[in-house]
């Protein structure tokens, strides 16, 4: 099983999307500048970070698209946790997965501390291949809850804003309808972004765990433009509702929602969540 293969599986917990009241917000950066999270590639279109548990550095995979975060067995032993319970969640294709549960869980990413009232246990690293750097976890968007961040895949990095540093982030990009999506029991994050059809305004969701640019559902297909029935790629050229261009190469796929936008169109922009206020801008990558 090839590194993409393997990482595909790890963008785990996705359901149709949902409008939900935002997380109460912990403190949005307590730092009086941006605070940084310098990202490591991996496997071609993935990426990794580096973060302590109990003082111990290891490589965490970051997933905007993967929901809920999830660490490895041998992780959770490493934090004292006793695995219990149960969290329930479904791929894109709508294939059920059930994970064992920690609580209580903090994640020290070079000073910045990520505190998670619950993460899942998954066991990465024997699904890859024997070559492969060990991982972690997998760091979803649900360990930023009450805060600003930009990912910025194009100068490997991800940024907790300021109020100050966010109003100068903001000034150039674009702001894009959104909606937040949440499962597991309200434990998981994934956002979406507004696409308007000539049938109506479908939803894409932003994965930056997913090496496929563009994936279609085939129930959308045909307001798109694109071939339901037609196996490989097709050319994809749209925008999303604010005015993002969204070029490239789509597949049609049955998946449980409208569409996912992967790390190949995303390290492209510059994308800026606000997981507070529930709002996404984006503006086109300028690579130092």
């Amino acid at each position: 099983m090839n590194p993409r293969t393997v990482l595909t599986l790890l963008t785990l917990l996705y359901a149709a999307p949902l409008i939900c009241l935002a997380a109460p917000p912990r403190d949005m950066n307590p730092h009086s500048a941006p605070a940084l999270i310098r990202l490591e590639p991996y496997a071609d279109e993935h990426w990794t970070f580096k973060a302590s548990i109990k003082g111990r550095e290891e490589s965490f995979l970051l997933d905007t698209g993967g929901g809920l975060t999830a660490v490895s067995p041998e992780a959770a032993a490493q934090m004292g946790c006793e695995p219990w319970g149960q969290l329930t969640g479904f791929r894109m294709r709508g294939d059920r997965v059930d994970l064992k549960r920690c609580d209580h869980v903090e994640i020290d990413a070079g000073g910045i501390l990520l505190r998670l009232p619950t993460t899942g246990i998954w066991d990465f690293n024997k699904m890859l291949p024997k070559d492969a750097a060990p991982i972690a976890g997998n760091v979803g968007l649900d360990a930023f809850a009450g805060r600003i961040i930009t990912l910025d895949i194009g100068n490997r990095q991800l940024v907790i804003e300021t109020a100050k540093s966010l109003k100068a982030r903001i000034a150039a990009a674009k702001e894009v309808p959104v909606q937040f999506v949440k499962e597991a029991e309200g434990y998981s994050t994934t956002i979406a972004a507004a696409l308007d059809t000539p049938k109506g305004r479908i939803w894409m969701s932003l994965d930056s765990g997913d090496d496929v640019p563009i994936t279609i559902s085939s129930h959308v297909a045909r307001a798109l433009g694109l071939d339901p029935e037609k196996k490989g790629a097709q050319p994809f050229d749209a925008a999303l509702a604010g005015g993002v261009a969204l070029r490239g190469s789509a597949r049609v796929k049955d998946i449980i929602f409208d569409g996912n936008i992967g790390a190949p169109v995303i390290s492209g922009w510059i994308m800026t969540m606000d997981l507070v206020h529930q709002r996404l801008w984006i503006a086109a990558s300028k690579k130092n």
